[in-house]
């Protein structure tokens, strides 16, 4: 009975661990609750931000910004948008904000056009170090068609990215109204970007990288922190696929906030995508505007929110629901109905950010990061997938010349020669063997033919 009893345990213990394997439920967060937590971005003020973006109101319930698709005319109106608001100097008097026109950048669609879209910053000057913190999102959709007119749709982007810009213009607000204070305690820069194609390959982060900022800017960048996706189940931290010692800062200063924050599972499905140097290995946490900033080796750290065991970084279609981001169903609407946390999560992941930059050893963690970071680019170049694949090649050829002698030493190759032999009105043959070749040439039935 025991041995019974045993075995149900056994199988009940398998099954369990199977389910979470496949469940994805690994990466547990490695904080406490946020019941007591108090932080400096209200849920309101994010609530309030979305709104205004989105352009909601009682005559457009789901907004009037149209689908904001990349390089689209819409994209266009919401950067413009965030322009405006951020360059009135009476508002935002700390704040500076880049012109459009040197922040637009060019790529080639699918039918062959070259279209334009633009990224926007604004930024805030704190010291004279010259280093500096950004701060970033998407403002795109990755659900829309890319025209130059004005097309309303039914997904605007609403979980994908009004909610994450919603988080960044609430960042904004409260550095303009705490400028006093990072002032004289903070000795970098920070600056806020709206990523222009994020949808698109990242395509705005890789124009500013290449295009906006100078060598000297790259260098002394401390961190670069991507906030996506805000209103998934859990917040998800990735940095990078080796421990690092940013990713460690950051998780400590979630930890002292009560912000629960979770580590991707080990395991990660992966997608069929082309990472740095061309190394097909990519997951979801190596997808977005962070990613251009690790391939120039810049600390990066990406705050998403999502499920990683369900599909698209949803638990949704599990529920029996329709699933949100990258979808027509991404509205403000179907947001408040499935993800009405969304508030909560940007004000915790503002929170987390808020904090680790004003800690006394942030900037020499980041710097310190940065130095002891392991480079791999020698490793994963492409490079040495061509020189194996053409070593096992040559390897190959070795082997069967190798087999090719052992067989012909074991089995000789013995030629024979063919001699032939005439055997004329029934002749018997001289000697029968293999060697020769007999033809026998008979009369024929009729007399008229001939031999």
């Amino acid at each position: 009975m025991k041995n019974a009893w045993k075995k149900v345990l056994c199988l009940f213990a398998a099954c369990a661990l199977s389910l979470c394997f496949l469940c994805g439920c690994g990466g547990a967060p490695q904080n406490g609750t946020q019941n007591d937590f108090n932080p400096p971005v209200s849920q309101d003020a994010i609530a309030q931000n979305f709104r205004w973006f989105m352009g909601i109101s009682a005559q457009n319930p789901d907004g009037d910004m149209g689908d904001r698709a990349p390089a689209s005319g819409s994209e266009r109106n919401a950067a413009q948008k965030l322009y405006n608001r951020f360059a009135d100097a009476e508002a935002y008097p700390s704040a500076s904000v880049t012109p459009l026109s040197r922040t637009e950048f060019t790529l080639k669609a699918s039918d062959g056009s070259t279209r334009t879209s633009q990224n926007v910053e604004v930024r805030f000057r704190f010291g004279e170090s010259g280093k500096r913190v950004i701060v970033g999102t998407g403002y795109d959709n990755p659900f829309g068609t890319s025209s130059d007119d004005f097309i309303p749709s039914v997904s605007t982007g609403a979980i994908e990215s009004g909610t994450s810009v919603a988080t960044l213009i609430s960042l904004i607000d409260w550095c303009n109204q705490n400028a006093d204070t990072l002032s004289a305690s903070l000795d970098f820069d920070i600056v806020f970007v709206f990523f222009g194609c994020s949808a698109f390959n990242s395509m705005g982060a890789r124009a500013y990288i290449e295009k906006s900022m100078e060598p000297s800017e790259r260098l002394n960048t401390l961190l670069m922190v991507n906030i996506d996706r805000m209103g998934g189940e859990r917040l998800y931290l990735y940095a990078d696929e080796a421990k690092t010692e940013h990713e460690t800062f950051l998780r400590q200063t979630a930890s002292e906030q009560g912000v629960s924050v979770w580590a991707l599972p080990d395991n990660m499905p992966l997608i069929d995508g082309m990472y740095i140097d061309g190394v097909y290995y990519t997951h979801f946490g190596m997808l977005g505007d962070h990613a251009p900033f690790i391939e120039w080796k810049i600390p990066s750290a990406y705050l998403f929110g999502g499920y990683y065991g369900g599909f698209n970084l949803s638990d949704l279609e599990v529920k029996g629901q329709p699933n949100l981001g990258g979808t027509n169903k991404d509205t403000f609407g179907n947001l408040l109905a499935s993800r009405p946390s969304y508030a909560e999560q940007g004000s915790a992941a503002a929170a987390l950010v808020l904090s680790a930059l004003q800690k006394e050893n942030f900037a020499q963690v980041m710097a310190s990061s940065r130095a002891s970071a392991k480079d791999y680019s020698f490793w994963v170049n492409p490079m040495w997938a061509y020189l194996i694949v053409t070593g096992l090649i040559i390897a190959a050829g070795i082997v069967l010349v190798v087999i090719v002698k052992r067989l012909e030493k074991k089995y000789p190759y013995i030629p024979q020669v063919k001699r032939m032999k005439i055997a004329v009105f029934g002749m018997e043959y001289e000697t029968e063997n293999d060697e020769d070749i007999f033809i026998d040439v008979r009369r024929s039935r009729y007399p008229f033919d001939e031999y």
